[in-house]
C-alpha cells in the first residue's frame, strides 16, 4: 500500500523556545518569548502532523524538551537572582556603605569617615581634607597601610584645633610604596543607606540621604 501524496510531510524542528516570529498564535512582537502553553501547543501540532512513516526521532524530541527546559531555567534563575538582590539591598538599610566618590559628610556626630582602595602596600599615606572652595582644612597621617580597602575617620577639627562647620568636605589620599613611588589611590564616599527602591532597570537603588542621588547596589564597594 502506498502513502497518499496528500499526507503531511514530516515537520521540521521547532524554533528556539526563547523566540518566535509574529503570527496568528496570539504572540505579539517580532521576538516575543514563548511560554509553557505556547511551547506545548507547538509540540502537539508538530506531533499530530508528522509523517507516521518517518516520525521524529526520540533524540530530537528529547533535544527540544531540553532546549525549552534550559530557557525556562535561565528565566527562573534570573527571577530568583533579582529577588535575592532586592533582599540584599533591603538588608543594607541602617548601615553605611562606601561608594565611588571623594566626599566627607560632617554631621551632628562631629566626625566624618572616608574610605579608599590601595592597589598595593603603602609605606606611608596622608589624607588631606579640603572645604568646598578647595582650601585645606586639615590633614591626617595614616602611616603604613596594607593593600585593599582602607578607611579613616576625621574628628571634625580644623588644623588650628577649632571645630569645623557641619557640611560637605572633600578628601584626597596620597600614598607611596617602599621605594617612594606614588600609588594610585581610589577614594570612596561613605554614606548611610536610608531606603531602597526596587524594580528599576538598573536593579535595586539605594537611597543614601544628605541630598545625594541614589546609587545602584552594584556600586557598593564596602559595608560598615
Amino acid at each position: 500500500m502506498s502513502v497518499s501524496s496528500a499526507m503531511p510531510a514530516n515537520v521540521v524542528s521547532m524554533p528556539s523556545p526563547d523566540k518566535i516570529p509574529t503570527g496568528s498564535n496570539g504572540i505579539s512582537g517580532a521576538n516575543s518569548t514563548l511560554n509553557e502553553n505556547n511551547f506545548l501547543t507547538l509540540m502537539t501540532t508538530q506531533l499530530e502532523n508528522q509523517d507516521p512513516l518517518n516520525p521524529m526521532s526520540s533524540s530530537d524530541f528529547a533535544a527540544e524538551l531540553a532546549q525549552f527546559s534550559t530557557a525556562t531555567g535561565v528565566q527562573n534563575l534570573n527571577t530568583a537572582m533579582s529577588g535575592l538582590s532586592g533582599i540584599q539591598a533591603a538588608n543594607l538599610v541602617g548601615h553605611n556603605v562606601a561608594v565611588n566618590g571623594d566626599t566627607l559628610l560632617l554631621g551632628t556626630s562631629g566626625a566624618a569617615s572616608g574610605a579608599f582602595n590601595l592597589p598595593s602596600v603603602a609605606a606611608a599615606s596622608v589624607a588631606t581634607i579640603t572645604d568646598a572652595t578647595g582650601r585645606v582644612v586639615d590633614s591626617i597621617n595614616l602611616g603604613a597601610l596594607g593593600s585593599g580597602n582602607q578607611s579613616f575617620t576625621w574628628d571634625g577639627k580644623l588644623s588650628d584645633g577649632s571645630t569645623a562647620p557641619q557640611g560637605t568636605y572633600l578628601f584626597n589620599v596620597a600614598a607611596v610604596n617602599a621605594t617612594g613611588g606614588a600609588l594610585k589611590v581610589t577614594p570612596y564616599t561613605i554614606v548611610p543607606v536610608t531606603g531602597v527602591a526596587l524594580g528599576g532597570t538598573n536593579g535595586p537603588m539605594l537611597d543614601v540621604g544628605d541630598g545625594l542621588a541614589p546609587v545602584a547596589l552594584s556600586a557598593v564597594q564596602q559595608v560598615f
